[in-house]
């Protein structure tokens, strides 16, 4: 993963792919995928029971929220 300033400051870099681009995603956007109900629950002693199952379709519609429910970010349709 690399860090950036901007999307610009993304397309200058010497070793920019454009075939990558679905794969920028800007900081407020991660916060709608980490911030899901399963993921606050990964240190719970029952979250391979309870809350492991529901980690992709949270992370699906979180997806679909932000916009980026794209092959790249859905491997396997």
């Amino acid at each position: 993963m690399n860090l950036f300033r901007s999307e610009e400051h993304i397309r200058r870099w010497a070793l920019f792919d454009p075939t990558s681009e679905d794969g920028i995603i800007a900081l407020a956007d991660l916060q709608v995928l980490y911030a899901t109900e399963s993921r606050r629950h990964m240190l719970d002693g029952d979250y391979l029971e309870r809350w492991a199952p529901l980690r992709w379709p949270e992370r699906r519609e979180a997806l679909k929220q932000i916009g980026k429910a794209t092959p790249f970010w859905l491997p396997g349709g």
